[in-house]
């Protein structure tokens, strides 16, 4: 690793040309690395990392030509897995003056509260062990700190950082080494310890191959994420020690957002996925009976508008209504059921608020309502826009994440747990810090019969309707199929809500191409191969 003093450059500015050419890095990037007021001047800067053992060699003979160039070896984090995991473990950089000021904040604050527990526990002012947080083993961070930035990294940050080694040295006024004050030991942090399978996490990035999308699926009975894939997907090691600006520019400018969590980060209106959603609400408010039917001529005249659905179906009863995907059953529901119940009961199921997943940046989504239209858009909700709502258009807005939380609700008849990766955190020596435990976030209260319905329809929609492709030999799959529309002229969304078995889940599913037409044609036989996948791994 190669580092620079940036105060002996700033102090000499006309050196930074030849001390760039040395490094083989632009004069104007190295400036504006030294010149940066976030930095502490006197702490060495990382320009280089992996640099080769000729280059090395050749920077320490030149040691005495150039004082501001300093060569080391340090422990920097590698991603073995590079893409497979980037979105769920985030990366690392350096950091910044506003993490600083809350890291020093919160490791002064959880250092007071170890050394209370210390008194409390044997009557003196510290103890031997305070691995409440490894922030507890350290008062302060400082501006050469590596601090998560995405995903688990940041999420964990306090249990992940550790204690840096390091020297204490005397030097003179020019930044020369003179002698050797003090060797400090480094502490490592914490260990994750996550709910993750690296083999069906590389069947969902194999299969999401050449598309933009996500796939996320849960362990319905705890919560547990087995699978969390978006694509398209960056290097994390790109950003250790700092990203370059070219390829950083390259990443943000990036129209297919490769830094972006789709599965957490991106809401959609989830189409014809919702429909289950509205199945149950119409029979918990007696809208809708298991025996409700009606004549699909293609469409649904409302008003002046005919609002068509996707192919003429003729005669549909409840059940064919879920398997066959007819709109014009749910246009007429939804009309039945009004917007405000429509909202309520996608509430019910988690939609509209964060899920809760132990990552950052997670997105709420929108479950639009005549309140909120009137707040937001400060306009009146129309009719129409009622019949939009119950396919799962309009204005309601869902990840990927949600749509397999609230698909867990259905397979658990009414019970959501929180979703989560990590499922414990490991102390360096051993000792286990956190256990993860399954926590009910959603409770939906209908009639058993309503539950086995809706089950029912899905269970068809597999067998004889729009997801045949899903079919596993000798396992019962529940799904629903949805194609959303996104923009006028472009290819729909493409999504696939599932669980397996039917009838005593141990899996749930969620996948989501953007623009790649309809459901079955692509997000079903993704489900399907990566459920093949699951269950031929034992699962």
């Amino acid at each position: 690793m190669v580092s620079v003093l940036p105060d002996l450059l700033r102090r000499n500015p006309e050196r930074i040309p030849l001390v760039a050419s040395r490094l083989n890095i632009s004069p104007d990037e190295l400036r504006e690395l030294v010149m940066n007021p976030r930095i502490n001047p006197y702490v060495p800067l990382v320009v280089l990392k992996g640099v080769s053992y000729q280059q090395a060699v050749d920077l320490l003979e030149s040691q005495y030509n150039l004082p501001e160039v300093e060569v080391s070896l340090q422990a920097m984090r590698w991603y073995p897995y590079g893409k497979l995991f980037a979105h769920v473990v985030g990366y690392v950089g350096q950091i910044s003056e506003e993490e600083l000021k809350a890291y020093q904040q919160m490791a002064n604050g959880e250092w007071r509260v170890a050394r209370d527990e210390g008194q409390a526990a044997n009557g003196e002012g510290q103890t031997e062990s305070t691995y409440h947080s490894p922030l507890a083993t350290r008062a302060l961070y400082d501006g050469a700190d590596f601090v998560g930035k995405s995903g688990l990294e940041r999420q964990y940050e306090r249990f992940l950082h550790g204690m840096p080694g390091g020297e204490q040295v005397e030097v003179t006024p020019l930044g020369r080494r003179v002698r050797l004050l003090q060797q400090i030991e480094p502490l490592p942090g914490a260990r994750l310890v996550l709910s993750l399978d690296a083999k069906l996490q590389q069947r969902a990035y194999e299969l999401l191959q050449g598309r933009v999308g996500a796939l996320v699926a849960l362990d319905p009975r705890t919560g547990e994420v087995l699978a969390c894939v978006s694509q398209p997907a960056f290097d994390p090691n790109l950003f250790v020690p700092r990203i370059p600006a070219d390829i950083w520019r390259t990443l943000l400018n990036d129209p297919q957002a490769p830094l972006n969590n789709r599965a957490i980060q991106s809401a959609y209106a989830p189409g014809s996925i919702f429909k289950p959603f509205v199945a149950l609400a119409g029979l918990e408010t007696g809208v809708l009976t298991i025996r409700s039917s009606v004549s699909c001529p293609g469409g649904y005249q409302f008003g002046r508008r005919f609002f068509r659905c996707w192919r003429r179906h003729g005669a549909v009863d409840f059940y064919g209504s879920i398997a066959l995907s007819c709109d014009t059953f749910y246009y007429i529901t939804a009309q039945k059921l009004g917007p405000e119940r429509l909202a309520y009961w996608a509430r019910q199921f988690g939609l509209g608020a964060p899920a809760g997943i132990d990552l950052p940046h997670e997105r709420k989504g929108l479950v639009p309502d005549p309140e909120w239209k009137r707040r937001a858009l400060k306009q009146p909700w129309y009719g129409g826009e009622t019949l939009n709502y119950g396919i799962g258009q309009g204005y309601l807005l869902t990840t990927p994440l949600q749509m397999a939380v609230a698909t867990m609700g259905i397979a658990n008849r009414g019970v959501i747990y929180r979703p989560h990766l990590v499922r414990q955190i490991v102390a360096p020596d051993g000792r286990v810090l956190y256990t993860a435990k399954p926590e009910v976030i959603h409770r939906i209260q209908a009639s058993p019969a309503h539950w086995d319905a809706i089950i029912e329809g899905m269970v068809r929609v597999v067998e004889r309707g729009t997801a045949r492709r899903a079919k596993i030999a000798g396992v019962a799959v529940a799904g629903k199929t949805g194609s959303a529309e996104f923009r006028k002229g472009g290819r729909t969304h493409s999504w696939f809500i599932a669980f397996a078995p039917a009838e005593n889940p141990r899996v749930v599913v969620c996948v989501l191409a953007e623009e790649a037409g309809h459901g079955s044609e692509v997000a079903v036989p993704i489900a399907a191969e990566w459920l093949k996948a699951f269950f031929a791994n034992g699962e």
